[in-house]
């Protein structure tokens, strides 16, 4: 049972790549592909992916069904693709009836049908001499051959088994084509990598993986037919395009955790590991002296931004390392939106931009679940308080906050996406500027009817989410305290002004 588990989920990861090489297509303009179909409902038995080609072009359109044999063990034969078990259709007859179905839907459509397999075909067989080296093709001697040789007792089988009459059966074996021997999963995989290079894609183990699993998403979503806007969207959104090497930008390096190696030399580095309790390999939440957040770091960060403005032409920051999030919240408060400035970060080995576009299906909204308002409205402060859930929920340490300070806070505010909580929840750096977005309009919405003067900021989520609200954070408040989770309770950070 392990054998066959695995012997399916290589078959379906190989099918999943010659997909993604087929939709890779619809990039190339020199292909003239219109729209690639995965898992087309529309094509009867040969449906893994079709290709149709723009309107005017001689290009057939061409209908793929996958093979994949895990081992050698087997080969195809003139016999085998007529064979077939009890109440069941041959290969030859399901594209036979597919042959059929496509010229009654459209009688002047060209097509070509493709049986695409790593498996080899049989070298005894006479009919291997009649598969076209040039196109994979059948041969005209396979028609003309004699019907007492061993090529015309091949087609007469052939055809008693489909039923066809001479006509029909010529039309039909001239649409197909026999790739076999095609590549084992490892040369795919050299393929659809080569592909993506030279497309100005990622093309790393990690991007194959990612572009398996978009296909195996579109086929349990049911999202078949692929436009290049389509697949345009997708590489962005998953962050499949290579950045532009003749951009220029200023590396920093921001550590409050621990050193680490990343991937640019830095031009500039923030290294606060001093200032932070804990293990010298591993630094905590809390600074040895709290009164440094706001005496020593954040005057250094301001002096950073000072000298990038002045040393540098670039407003693109590539901004790598590990630090806790009040530090990420200040960088990104610091080299703000309104200063001009770009940020990138490595989210998990992603490269996260702050002038992405918003995604369109992620939405900020108030947490209705939560405590309202009404709650805390016995205080007449002008500090008011906005909790962001993003990897989970924060709602109740919010509160044990507040019940606990003597800072007079007016009202509550707790946000969160409308999909579900988790390391999952932000998927792109589409979703985080979203984040960022929908995060200022309501705070600063809510900030304005209580008339407040201070803002306390909790959040609780992935580093990409407290730089990239930094970044958005000017014209909100006058002052904006962000809140550190000390692990355990909250305590305050930088005061942002």
């Amino acid at each position: 049972m392990a054998n066959q588990v695995a012997a399916r989920l290589s078959g379906d990861d190989y099918q999943h790549l010659l997909g993604w090489l087929a939709a890779l297509e619809l990039l190339m303009p020199k292909r003239r592909v219109s729209c690639v179909t995965i898992e087309d409902a529309l094509a009867g038995s040969v449906d893994d992916v079709t290709v149709q080609h723009e309107t005017g072009t001689s290009i057939p359109d061409e209908f793929y069904q996958y093979k994949y044999h895990v081992d050698h063990r087997g080969e195809y034969s003139s016999d085998s693709l007529i064979e077939h078990k009890p109440n069941e259709s041959s290969l030859l007859e399901k594209f036979w009836r597919t042959w059929r179905l496509l010229r009654e839907r459209d009688r002047h459509r060209e097509i070509s049908l493709y049986l695409w397999s790593n498996w080899t075909w049989d070298a005894k067989d006479k009919f291997k001499s009649c598969i076209d080296g040039r196109n994979n093709s059948i041969k005209d001697d396979f028609f003309k051959a004699s019907p007492h040789s061993k090529l015309g007792k091949i087609r007469r089988k052939w055809q008693v088994a489909l039923k066809a009459d001479d006509a029909s059966f010529r039309a039909f074996l001239e649409c197909l084509r026999f790739r076999l021997g095609f590549d084992c999963s490892d040369e795919l995989e050299k393929r659809v990598a080569e592909r993506m290079e030279n497309l100005g894609l990622k093309s790393d183990e990690t991007a194959l993986f990612v572009a398996a699993g978009i296909v195996r998403n579109w086929i349990k979503g049911g999202k078949q037919e692929l436009s290049q806007d389509d697949i345009e969207r997708v590489l962005r959104e998953h962050d499949l395009i290579l950045p532009d090497e003749t951009e220029q930008g200023t590396t920093v390096y921001l550590t409050t955790v621990k050193a680490q190696k990343f991937d640019l030399v830095p031009d500039y580095s923030l290294d606060w590991r001093n200032h932070f309790a804990g293990t010298s390999n591993s630094k905590g939440h809390e600074l040895i002296n709290p009164a440094d957040w706001n005496g020593v770091l954040l005057p250094e960060v301001k002096r950073l931004e000072a000298r990038i403005n002045e040393e540098t032409e670039s407003r693109l920051l590539r901004v790598r390392g590990l630090a806790r999030l009040s530090a990420w919240f200040a960088f990104g408060f610091t080299f703000s939106d309104v200063a001009r400035y770009t940020i990138e970060v490595d989210q998990n080995g992603k490269l996260w931009r702050t002038d992405a576009s918003p995604s369109n299906d992620f939405r900020v909204i108030i947490d209705n679940d939560a405590s309202t308002d009404e709650a805390i409205t016995h205080n007449r402060g002008k500090t008011v308080a906005v909790g962001v859930s993003v990897t989970r929920q924060l709602n109740e340490d919010v509160h044990r906050y507040l019940s606990g300070t003597n800072e007079q806070v007016a009202a509550l505010l707790l946000l969160r996406p409308e999909r579900e909580l988790g390391r999952e929840c932000l998927r792109s750096e589409h979703d985080v500027v979203a984040l960022a977005d929908g995060v200022k309009t309501l705070t600063r919405d809510f900030v304005k009817t209580w008339g407040a003067k201070k803002l306390l900021l909790f959040y609780f989520g992935p580093l990409s989410g407290a730089c990239f609200i930094g970044h958005r954070l000017n014209a909100v408040c006058r002052e904006i305290q962000i809140m550190e989770d000390q692990q355990p309770g909250y305590a305050p950070s930088f005061l942002l002004t």
